[in-house]
């Protein structure tokens, strides 16, 4: 429970970290070494189910995406922190205008090279800086498994606002922090620590309701919150427990690939429905929120 000592709750409701690195430190962390290694969900090659369980994920999305954004005509998506590039690529074949930030070349380049003429490469708020100056907006801007990386979450919410167009949406996802199920698994020893807190990486941890305090401090109102497969569910087991035992942890991943995928493939709709119910119940792995501006 050491882990612990390291973060505290802040005004929101969430958890961060105490002694934070400096942003020189994290750009070389996140340049130099995240994608030249396997960490995190991070690997070499896909599997054809994983590469379906993305676009499946990401078909779900749009189709909330769809309900909320009402202007017709060409849409422009901004992924900040754009990774391996399946969402620039997934949006690219909806046809719209993409664009896309990150530290690091190496996973775009590696997964979706034709896509690397829409990358940029630099300091994440420099660049967001330099496309606000320019005046450019956007339709969508996609914030996934970023916010819990960054300083000072407040600053770059606040640098989205002149980027959004009226009607834009702002997508972010986080993993479930200090949730209902994490504690409970501390409680009955079916952990040994709070495994969630992965330092240098994560610095902030989100609950559903911390991120939306976040969000409305900076003029944004949450219209649809959800969320993906609750994973945890498994540490309730030993044989299935992949934080005791990490070399269950692929197997463990592939069978949600495969029960997600079932899913999407029984209906986008009641999928979303369904993890629109776990959410609030404070269940899933991941927080999942579409914001507007007020």
């Amino acid at each position: 429970m050491d882990n612990l000592i390291k973060v505290k709750k802040n005004r929101f409701g969430y958890y961060e970290v105490i002694d934070k690195p400096t942003e020189e430190e994290l750009s070389e962390y996140y340049s130099q070494k995240y994608y030249q290694t396997e960490k995190g969900s991070y690997q070499k090659e896909y599997s054809e189910d994983e590469q379906l369980f993305f676009n499946n994920k990401l078909e779900q999305k749009y189709a909330i995406i769809k309900d909320l954004i009402k202007s017709e005509g060409d849409n422009s998506l901004l992924d900040v922190g754009c990774g391996e590039g399946w969402a620039l690529s997934f949006f690219k074949s909806k046809n719209w205008e993409v664009t896309g930030i990150d530290y690091s070349d190496y996973g775009c380049n590696h997964f979706h090279p034709k896509l690397i003429n829409n990358l940029i490469i630099g300091d994440i708020y420099e660049e967001l800086e330099k496309l606000e100056n320019r005046n450019k907006k956007f339709d969508l801007i996609w914030l996934t498994n970023v916010l819990e990386h960054v300083i000072n979450p407040e600053i770059l919410i606040e640098s989205f606002k002149n980027l959004l167009n009226n009607d834009g949406v702002l997508l972010i996802q986080v993993p479930n922090d200090f949730s209902l199920v994490q504690t409970i698994l501390l409680d009955r020893k079916c952990i040994s620590k709070p495994f969630w807190i992965a330092l240098p990486d994560h610095l902030s941890y989100f609950s559903k309701d911390g991120l939306v305090n976040l969000l409305s401090s900076k003029g944004f109102s949450a219209k649809r919150i959800t969320t993906d497969f609750p994973i945890d569910f498994n540490l309730f087991n030993p044989e299935t427990n992949y934080v005791e035992n990490k070399k269950l942890g692929r197997n463990v991943h592939l069978s949600r690939v495969a029960i997600e995928n079932m899913f999407h493939d029984i209906s986008v709709e009641k999928t979303n429905k369904l993890y629109e119910t776990l959410a609030s119940m404070g269940l899933g792995r991941e927080i999942i929120g579409f914001f507007k501006k007020k």
